[in-house]
């Protein structure tokens, strides 16, 4: 792909396998690419902060890039536990603004991760630019055209979400992760599946007891929401302690870049 004249590309990376593909593939093929941003949401995985840091290496060894790494002002729990004020539905005020649901936008996400990168953006780049997403073959329906987000899987190498497993099983640059969850993301996303809370109370037990505790409090809520659908975690627990219902493969994970 041609550079238009004037024009600054940045690709996001999330530390999934499609993004981490889109931005392999971009600099392999020589598309232009003048930063790489990650947003560190501060409830990343310690194994996601590993993996960047050997993407970081690797980027740098290979193709001379660098990755940046933004960080949100506000935290999870600064968002989770804000206090509603002039709701059109007033028996929301005062109470906790809570946490996401899918009915609505993610806050979250607006809070750790889209406004962190605007921010960076409107401090470093003077001009037009445009952003690579890693959106897939069966992401279709999340594509908005418009004059600055391009689409390389999707538009240029024709990949699906199976695709880009594939590429980084075969190229040894997995995210361990992987092992135990169908997708990365924050630590305590609510909108994680029941597959992947199961395998946070059996495999992350810090994660599980972080997520306990912002249960617990939001207990004053009004409108309390739990993380996992229709019971609080507590009530999960009592089922994920029965056998290994959702449990992955224990082949291992190959996550030593050695044949990119």
């Amino acid at each position: 792909m041609k550079r238009e004249k004037h024009t600054i590309y940045i690709a996001t990376i999330s530390g999934g396998k499609d993004s981490v593909t889109m931005c392999d593939l971009l600099l392999k093929n020589r598309y232009p690419v003048d930063y790489i941003i990650f947003n560190d949401t501060k409830k990343e995985y310690i194994e996601m902060q590993q993996y960047i840091n050997k993407l970081k290496e690797y980027f740098l060894l290979r193709y001379k890039k660098e990755i940046i790494i933004t960080h949100p002002k506000n935290t999870f729990e600064d968002g989770v536990f804000s206090i509603v004020k002039n709701s059109e539905n007033e028996s929301r005020n005062g109470d906790y603004r809570g946490l996401p649901t899918p009915s609505f936008p993610c806050h979250v996400r607006n809070d750790l991760k889209i406004y962190p990168t605007n921010k960076w953006i409107k401090k470093n780049i003077k001009g037009k630019y445009k952003i690579y997403y890693g959106f897939t073959k069966n992401e279709h329906d999340r594509i908005k055209r418009d004059c600055f987000s391009l689409y390389p899987l999707y538009d240029d190498f024709k990949m699906s979400e199976e695709d880009c497993k594939q590429y980084t099983i075969d190229n040894e640059m997995q995210n361990i992760l992987y092992n135990h969850f169908k997708r990365t993301g924050c630590r305590i996303c609510p909108f994680k599946s029941e597959t992947d809370w199961w395998q946070t109370y059996h495999h992350h037990k810090d994660v599980w007891c972080e997520a306990l505790a912002i249960e617990e409090k939001l207990k004053k809520n009004k409108q309390y929401k739990y993380f996992l659908k229709m019971k609080p975690l507590k009530e999960w627990e009592k089922e994920f302690k029965q056998g290994s219902l959702f449990d992955f493969s224990d082949e291992p994970i190959k996550d030593c870049f050695c044949k990119v």
